[in-house]
């Protein structure tokens, strides 16, 4: 009725009800909400959003379906924003579809065709960016092209990056800019191609720093994971939610440095969840102990590939991205949803630069992933 809204966003529900004094209550699903534009910490600041009524927490909703009132002076001011073109159009990712010959292909999609809907929750008192899928950053990148915040944009294209096949990028066309102003700088500062002191200060803090333990024994760098698995964590009466445990621990080290291939663990252990996200995260470091002992006595590893039953593939595609798309600032490693995105010519494994490349490597090898 005139008195009742409800949205479908996602995997959930907005519901909007307005009583007769014009009074507005807000609910996700069942759970209340406010109308809020917080401030996450000094990288991300003032973005709208909607803020639980009871905790810190918030939610990133985007939809290609919401409207963005931005007046046209602001929005096509050279000296301010520096843009006659919208972002998002001048932005392409490269997907892997299934053409009609039932044969994996890859396509240069915009951004703009590939937004759809989508909640993320930002959890207090932290508020680091955690998504569970790729489309999740794309949706957001959208959204903070729409709200003109170029600190959350940097922020979600460093995590694209690394989830992406390849990201293009068309700053002009013949004579004519399209990408300009402070958009061109935040790409070119996340391309690595600008240095930015100021910029490095804001955005480190936004990952959590596991090569700092390089040369630290295994026991001791498996409890420095679980101590940055557990920031991750929402703070749930005055506790983080999940904090692994002893047994979760051992059977990571177990897994790390026993000779055997195949390991075993009962139902409602943690292995998706917990030890996955761990796993990846210890491979995604540069502990000298831990790839000692997942070399098994050869060279060491450069890519990790994870099987599971197909019933739990979206909650352990989920579980890699929240935990492993946040990790060493600045460390050039990638994150692949489809196994076929290795057939792509720019996907190299332990391999040296090449001009074809999007992504600029580290010199003396390729990232790990």
């Amino acid at each position: 009725d005139d008195h009742k809204f409800l949205a479908f966003v996602a995997d959930g529900a907005l519901r909007v009800d307005v009583d007769q004094n014009d009074r507005v209550r807000v609910r996700v699903n069942q759970v209340g909400v406010e109308l809020a534009c917080a401030y996450f910490n000094d990288a991300v600041s003032f973005v709208p959003c909607f803020k639980y009524a009871d905790s810190d927490d918030v939610l990133l909703v985007s939809s290609p379906h919401v409207a963005f009132k931005v007046d046209n002076g602001g929005q096509h001011h050279a000296d301010y924003y520096g843009m006659k073109h919208e972002l998002a159009s001048c932005m392409l990712s490269v997907e892997v579809f299934v053409d009609l010959n039932d044969e994996h292909a890859f396509k240069s999609f915009p951004l703009e065709e590939l937004v759809t809907e989508s909640k993320t929750a930002v959890y207090a008192p932290d508020y680091v960016l955690q998504v569970a899928s790729r489309q999740q950053l794309i949706n957001l990148l959208s959204l903070a092209i729409n709200l003109r915040n170029v600190s959350l944009f940097i922020l979600v294209l460093f995590q694209l990056r690394r989830a992406s096949v390849a990201l293009e990028f068309k700053p002009q066309e013949g004579k004519v800019v399209k990408i300009s102003g402070p958009w061109r700088e935040a790409i070119s500062y996340v391309l690595g191609h600008a240095a930015n002191r100021r910029y490095d200060q804001l955005f480190r803090p936004q990952f959590h720093d596991v090569d700092a333990h390089q040369n630290a024994a295994l026991p001791d760098f498996v409890d420095a994971l679980c101590d940055v698995f557990t920031k991750f964590q929402r703070v749930v009466d005055g506790r983080r939610q999940i904090s692994p445990t002893p047994k979760q621990k051992a059977f990571l080290q177990k897994i790390i440095s026993a000779p055997e291939c195949f390991h075993f663990s009962e139902v409602g252990s943690g292995k998706t969840k917990v030890i996955l996200p761990l796993f990846c995260m210890a491979f995604l470091s540069n502990n000298a102990d831990a790839h000692a002992r997942l070399a098994r006595g050869g060279r060491d590893k450069h890519a990790l590939v994870v099987l599971v039953p197909e019933h739990l593939v979206p909650d352990a595609k989920a579980q890699v991205y929240r935990y492993c798309l946040a990790l060493n600032f600045r460390s050039d490693y990638r994150v692949y949803d489809d196994i076929f995105a290795l057939l792509h010519d720019d996907v190299l494994l332990g391999a040296r630069p090449t001009a074809s490349s999007y992504y600029r490597r580290e010199p003396g090898g390729g990232p790990r992933g």
